[in-house]
């Protein structure tokens, strides 16, 4: 019989041995380390950027909504003078310690969302900042609708949160008589009986607990500040 032909050494087959193919997944791994470490704090840096983006499109959005909602107040002396003692329509901006500010009045602003609904464009609007009750020690501005209006605007609607985790809401309005801005309106008190100002600066404050607040800006100006009266 004649002798098996020798087995081929890997290096006159062409192939790689054990050894080289260990060394050789270690640089590829090493080299994707070193280019993950590389496109991590870029990802990071996207998810950091993305999440502010978001922030501020809450934030501004809910400054926006305020303005938009306040600008359409509106007081009116066409009531129920039989089952109501005063008017029903009302705007009381109330300042409150640590930029607490509040604010309840009736506008212009409701948007009927279901069809038949027995609503209209009026309804009651109310802001204020409250702790969040799932989430102790951080507070959220509040908002509260009720469309249909009667002589208890401090009772019923449908409350949400409108912009979470902010510092505080201060409120401005400005006195037409006196041009100055007052801290506190209400149409029902004698000084300024069925008036609205003429504008409303709306602040909100947003930052982390601790530190200086970033504060956000804008202003409503009141398209009706005199009360409507059919009769005239």
């Amino acid at each position: 019989m004649r002798a098996a032909p020798p087995i081929p050494r890997a290096a006159e087959i062409g192939g790689f041995t054990l050894l080289e193919a260990l060394i050789s997944l270690a640089i590829m791994a090493l080299m994707g380390g070193l280019i993950w470490s590389s496109f991590g704090p870029t990802y990071a840096l996207k998810e950091t950027v993305e999440a502010q983006a978001d922030r501020d499109i809450e934030i501004r959005g809910a400054v926006n909504r305020m303005a938009r909602e306040i600008s359409m107040a509106f007081l009116s002396n066409d009531y129920d003078k039989v089952r109501y003692r005063q008017m029903i329509t009302l705007f009381d901006g109330e300042h409150n310690a640590g930029d607490h500010d509040r604010l309840t009045f009736t506008s212009l602003s409701h948007q009927r969302l279901y069809e038949n609904a027995f609503e209209s464009d009026q309804s009651l609007i109310a802001y204020r900042v409250a702790e969040d009750p799932n989430k102790p020690g951080q507070l959220d501005l509040m908002r509260r609708e009720k469309t249909v209006l009667d002589d208890e605007p401090d009772h019923g609607g449908d409350e949400e949160v409108l912009c979470e985790d902010i510092q505080g809401l201060r409120l401005r309005y400005w006195d037409q008589v006196k041009k100055e801005w007052v801290e506190d309106w209400n149409s029902q008190d004698t000084e300024r009986l069925n008036t609205l100002p003429f504008r409303v600066q709306i602040t909100l404050l947003v930052g982390e607990p601790g530190s200086v607040p970033t504060p956000y800006t804008t202003q409503a100006w009141i398209f009706l500040p005199q009360p409507l009266d059919r009769t005239q």
